[in-house]
């Protein structure tokens, strides 16, 4: 009985030790640099805000999401107070989802940005705007506009 026990424990001793961790792989001969980065940054077109993620490896990555949403913005005030936060007003629907982004390419995701703070009635003012892609492979990291220019409309 001692040795049964024994056995069930390595098991899963080794099932434990056996965790998912990713590695970052690079070959390259001697001189040549990969740049294993996925990216996001903001991008502003004619007055719409878009948060454009961007593989600068050399294989497709698949964007993993824990829910239907995909991105999430706050708006701060010169006191670092939040005025408004995107996912505040919103349901999602609480199902995995997937975006590839190609090697090499780039994926834009709108942030509709005048429609929200519109129907929020957000005064017109100087805000700091934090955006971040709710994508597992992005840890929370977030990109900001320290001087967001809002115009009230």
């Amino acid at each position: 009985m001692r040795k049964l026990w024994s056995v069930w424990i390595f098991g899963i001793l080794l099932l434990a030790a056996c965790g998912s961790t990713e590695m970052n792989e690079s070959s390259g001969e001697g001189g040549e640099e990969m740049t294993n980065e996925l990216t996001q940054q903001l991008k502003e077109e004619n007055g719409d805000y878009f948060l454009v993620i961007t593989n600068g490896t050399e294989e497709d990555v698949t964007l993993t999401f824990t829910s239907g949403q995909q991105f999430e913005y706050q708006l701060f005030d010169d006191a670092g107070e939040t005025i408004y936060t995107y996912s505040m007003n919103k349901m999602f629907t609480q199902a995995l989802s997937e975006q590839v982004v190609a090697a090499g390419d780039s994926w834009e995701v709108s942030l509709d940005l005048k429609n929200e703070l519109t129907s929020m009635s957000v005064p017109e003012g100087t805000y700091r705007l934090d955006v971040w892609s709710l994508a597992e492979q992005f840890d929370d990291e977030k990109v900001s506009i320290e001087n967001f220019e809002w115009s009230g409309q």
